[in-house]
């Protein structure tokens, strides 16, 4: 099951000595990169993103909401992460963003001789022998959700990036490596599942288009026109997961998004993911993601 992994807590900057109230810049220098903590309590859009290398960023609180050239705008939350190719430009909304809800993420900004250094080291040495077949950033597939070690590697740089150590540059050339492989493989594991039958395509639809509704195998069979013995083994083949463990697999990821809005109570993203019994959720979310909605909100 996914497992969305928020970044340990950096201090917010004291609201009296803010430069500015939209997108104030810390920065910490090392050698093939800069670290940028950006934050931003007051609500504006428009606010164009772009750097000179390798841009990966991951939110730590807040919510943006983000646009690639003609690609339709997301909401960039906490646990997520993106990357830019340099010259790329990402217009940015704050919708939400106040003194009471600031918005904060970490910026890297990444030389790319070391990148290519790096991605040259790993496919001489190291070969892949998964598909793609080869060690490469995935600029297709630039937003993704944080696993654990991702995560860990984003930690590690941040609190490297921050030390008065002698040997920080040393650290964080070894973390910096670490931290693109983490990447890439992250960006593999988001890839989807080929789906080898084509039946699936309109129940994958139809589940998504309806977590909030009571959902059975006979009716999701005959969106597959297929009998409910047929669908249900087929479905498993596919998919690794029975129909019932997707819409499941599913429905935590719904109500994890919705948790995310503090205004949202959590009986109320039970109900809206899907669940009809708050206790019976509670137990599944905690079996499922190791802590309970309420402990993976106040996280």
């Amino acid at each position: 099951m996914e497992h969305i992994c928020l970044l340990n807590p950096i201090n917010l900057s004291d609201n009296t000595v803010l430069e500015s109230r939209v997108e104030h810049r810390r920065v910490f220098n090392l050698k093939h990169c800069e670290l940028n903590i950006f934050e931003t309590c007051h609500p504006c859009c428009n606010v164009s993103l772009s750097h000179n290398g390798l841009v990966i960023s991951s939110m730590m609180r807040g919510k943006k909401r983000m646009s690639l050239s003609s690609a339709k705008a997301f909401d960039f939350l906490p646990g997520e992460t993106v990357i830019l190719p340099e010259g790329v430009s990402m217009k940015v909304d704050f919708p939400e963003a106040d003194e009471k809800h600031p918005v904060q993420c970490i910026t890297l900004v990444l030389e790319w001789d070391m990148v290519y250094r790096t991605l040259n080291f790993l496919n001489e040495a190291y070969p892949n022998k998964e598909s793609p077949f080869e060690w490469k950033l995935n600029f297709s597939r630039y937003h993704f959700k944080n696993n654990r070690e991702l995560a860990q590697s984003l930690n590690k740089l941040t609190s490297i990036s921050m030390e008065d150590n002698m040997a920080k540059d040393a650290l964080a050339d070894l973390s910096l490596k670490i931290l693109l492989l983490r990447v890439i493989q992250t960006q593999n594991l988001a890839a989807p599942a080929p789906v080898r039958d084509h039946r699936f395509g309109p129940v994958i639809h139809y589940i998504k288009k309806n977590l909030s509704e009571k959902l059975n195998i006979k009716t999701l069979a005959r969106e597959a026109c297929m009998s409910q013995s047929a669908f249900f083994h087929s479905f498993r083949e596919n998919f690794g997961l029975s129909p019932l463990e997707y819409i499941l697999k599913e429905r935590i990821n719904l109500a994890k998004n919705i948790l995310v809005n503090s205004a949202v109570s959590i009986s109320e993203a039970c109900y809206q993911s899907g669940f009809n019994n708050l206790n019976h959720f509670i137990k599944l979310f905690k079996r499922i993601e190791g802590v309970t909605p309420k402990e993976y909100r106040n996280k």
